[in-house]
């Protein structure tokens, strides 16, 4: 006689979830009955707990059915769903894989397609650091609008290549945002603390209250009451960057 082997809590799971909690005998599901894992090949017979020989069953199919075995074709429509959920299963996770690749050559090709327009059109090449750089843009842009701004920024720092590079973001965001930007405001701004401070860079000041105002939107009373209170240069480009900390968390 053979001996049986007590069901892990792990395969009866299995079992449940490959069945989808239903008996296999008279189709009735949880909770409305209490399921059980049954042999289809009975372990006095040399059935063993094997996957491909459990089935779910409920408590009175299993109690009443005692060695009676579930019939071939049972058996085998048990074994053929299983192998074609494992087959979708498997065409799916192959599927996503082929995708996320595709997204990665994507974003690849993109930050070649402007690399190659800034070289051809004029004549920079833009390194590992610079490609970077377009890859993070390109979460905020399109190729069309970083070619756009590459133009503007390369047009106005035709003589500093490096200098126009860095500028394409800027560029960008005043493309996409014409509306927002004021230079009177700044200027505005920037006067304040000519007048108030004993020193400021005035080329540094005039970049800090633009990025305060335009790219991460600090409200331009709450920049206006920093110019009017810092006591130094230095106090003021502390609190400024402060803002910038605040307005991104």
């Amino acid at each position: 006689m053979a001996n049986r082997k007590p069901i892990s809590k792990k395969i009866r799971f299995e079992v449940f979830k490959r069945d989808k909690f239903t008996c296999q005998y008279c189709g009735r599901t949880a909770p409305d009955v209490i399921l059980e894992v049954d042999h289809i090949k009975p372990v006095a017979e040399g059935g063993t707990n094997d996957l491909i020989n459990l089935v779910t069953s409920c408590t009175d199919c299993n109690r009443g059915k005692g060695k009676r075995e579930l019939s071939d074709a049972s058996a085998v429509k048990v074994q053929q769903e299983q192998l074609k959920e494992l087959a979708k299963k498997s065409e799916q996770l192959e599927m996503m894989v082929k995708w996320k690749d595709e997204l990665l050559t994507l974003g690849d090709r993109e930050v070649d397609i402007i690399c190659d327009y800034i070289n051809e059109t004029y004549s920079c090449t833009v390194h590992e650091s610079g490609k970077k750089q377009i890859k993070i843009w390109l979460k905020k842009y399109s190729v069309e609008e970083l070619i756009s701004a590459v133009d503007d920024a390369f047009t106005r720092e035709r003589f500093e290549p490096n200098r126009a590079f860095d500028m394409i973001p800027k560029c960008a965001y005043y493309n996409k945002n014409p509306l927002q930007w004021d230079v009177k405001q700044v200027l505005y701004l920037r006067k304040i603390l000519i007048n108030r401070l004993s020193y400021i860079n005035k080329t540094q000041a005039y970049a800090l209250i633009e990025r305060a105002l335009y790219q991460e939107s600090v409200p331009f009373e709450r920049v206006k009451t920093l110019c009017c209170t810092c006591r130094t240069w230095s106090e003021f480009k502390e609190w400024i960057e402060e803002c910038f900390t605040d307005e991104t968390d």
